[in-house]
């Protein structure tokens, strides 16, 4: 087995939705000259801007990113896509990448030898459980086997139903842990529960004035089926255009999507890897620099 100080070096920071990474992660990539792999699932997306509060030109302020803004709104793009496409952008990089998101399960893949080449899919068991949601189809895993569950991500669909298959076939089923695939530094920017809620129905609000119903019916306007994205929002804001909910509905079903979205990742980060948790206060930046230097020495 290669041995951790043999691996190549990435500095990861992580958190919910709303908590501030983008700054934070500006800063530090400015501090040590670092380009930035962007790891949230919903910024890959070339039309979706306001409503995944995709960083702009002017924040980026000068820092190179990769994986961003270069996807169509409702096009497939699979982990094992994002994991093939961010290690070939990390081998080949000459600096340390820092690696920035919210979506826990490509980060995982992306930073462990999570193994994606052999994701049979069993048809027949898709067709059987295809009423079943993501969260239902886990549960069943769970019932059956909650350490095969534990192994993976409710959204992970492919791989839920690849486990359901394997414990439905032999009855029970063999995991071995993730090993780490890059020597990871992994900060988890978090900040106290109701001001982060504050924080997510405040930026809400904000999104809605810097245009993002604007931004809905444009993509209407272009004939994207707004059904198929699965960003939080956009149906809402279509079914207002549609005049089936009032304004003041949509974007209370989107705060509250948002809330419940943001716990789902702290849950994440807290019990599925292994993470330096910093408050984002005042003193984040300082924190997180004096990490970064015992970690590069």
């Amino acid at each position: 087995m290669v041995q951790k100080n043999s691996l190549k070096k990435v500095i990861v920071i992580v958190g919910p939705t709303g908590v501030g990474k983008t700054k934070l992660s500006i800063d530090v990539a400015k501090k040590y000259n670092l380009e930035i792999i962007n790891c949230d699932q919903s910024q890959m997306r070339k039309d979706l801007n306001i409503g995944t509060a995709k960083i702009t030109k002017d924040e980026m302020n000068g820092v190179k990113h990769h994986l961003l803004d270069f996807l169509d709104s409702i096009s497939d793009y699979s982990i094992k896509d994002f994991q093939d496409d961010a290690r070939y952008i990390i081998d080949n990089m000459e600096s340390i990448p820092l690696i920035v998101g919210g979506s826990g399960l490509y980060i995982d893949a992306l930073i462990t030898d999570y193994d994606l080449n052999n994701e049979k899919r069993d048809d027949d068991l898709e067709d059987q459980y295809q009423t079943l949601s993501n969260e239902e189809l886990y549960q069943k895993l769970f019932e059956l086997n909650p350490e095969a569950a534990k192994k993976t991500h409710p959204n992970n669909r492919k791989r839920v139903l690849r486990y359901l298959q394997i414990v439905l076939e032999k009855g029970t089923i063999e995991l071995k842990p993730n090993l780490p695939y890059y020597d990871s530094l992994i900060i988890f920017l978090n900040k106290d529960r109701e001001i982060l809620y504050q924080n997510i129905n405040l930026r809400c609000d904000q999104m809605i004035q810097n245009g993002w119903i604007e931004e809905v019916q444009n993509l209407i306007s272009n004939n994207v089926d707004i059904e198929k994205i699965k960003e939080i929002g956009y149906k809402d804001l279509k079914q207002y255009l549609d005049n089936e909910i009032t304004l003041e509905e949509a974007t209370d079903n989107i705060k509250k999507e948002t809330r419940h979205y943001a716990k789902r990742q702290i849950t994440w980060f807290k019990n599925k890897m292994d993470c330096i948790e910093i408050e984002n206060d005042a003193f984040a930046f300082e924190k997180v620099c004096n990490f970064i230097d015992d970690f590069l020495k």
